[in-house]
């Protein structure tokens, strides 16, 4: 057994995979893609790196399931259920986004520009789907579902733009306060969904009926 794996325990293989990816997360959300290596993940998960490469043959492969696992709880940080004024839901809601930001600096960052993680066209096919994916919960959780005409897809992937370069603002260049952030962001949304969709949705009705 390699060194670093004295927490080793037989687990059923699901739960074992589950683990690596747990920890890869956390790994990946800390270090830039080429910083984490698949044996550091063996060592923090306690197990050898030939049990990592059992379950994930190759590093992207891993990656794949961390940003599987990441945007899987895409639904719990932007809420729907909240019974607050509309101003309080999407300042709740930017919190709880720039709370994810920072607890996954580093996989969203790469998120938000493909080629923090490489050149392989895996992972920037991987990427793309992962932003349409977030696209798509934003839209769902705002608008009640995402089949929307393309002009509003375009309104979220816009926003999403301003919140990308706002969390490298905040997070990489300290160029911005957490507050500054988070009065951007919400307000933007709100202008956004009160007037710019509205708009959208009326240009397109006015060009359907002229």
């Amino acid at each position: 057994m390699e060194s670093g794996t004295a927490r080793w325990s037989r687990l059923e293989p699901e739960v074992r995979r589950e683990q690596i990816v747990e920890v890869a997360l956390g790994l990946f959300g800390e270090r830039p893609y080429g910083a984490v290596s698949m044996a550091d993940v063996a060592r923090a998960a306690g197990v050898t790196r030939g049990l990592v490469h059992h379950y994930f043959a190759t590093k992207p492969d891993l990656y794949r399931a961390v940003l599987d696992a990441l945007l899987a709880t895409g639904p719990t940080v932007v809420r729907t259920d909240l019974d607050l004024d509309i101003e309080e839901v999407v300042a709740a809601n930017a919190d709880a986004s720039l709370d994810f930001m920072q607890r996954n600096r580093e996989t969203m960052l790469a998120i938000s520009q493909p080629a923090g993680v490489g050149q392989d066209p895996r992972l920037a096919e991987i990427v793309d789907q992962a932003r349409e994916t977030v696209v798509d919960r934003i839209l769902t959780n705002h608008l009640g579902t995402a089949d929307v005409p393309p002009e509003v897809r375009l309104v979220i992937r816009g926003y999403l733009g301003m919140y990308e370069a706002v969390a490298r603002e905040w997070l990489v260049r300290r160029r911005a306060s957490r507050a500054a952030a988070h009065a951007l962001l919400s307000r933007t949304m709100l202008v956004m969904v009160r007037e710019v969709v509205p708009a959208l949705g009326e240009q397109r009705r006015l060009r359907t009926i002229g």
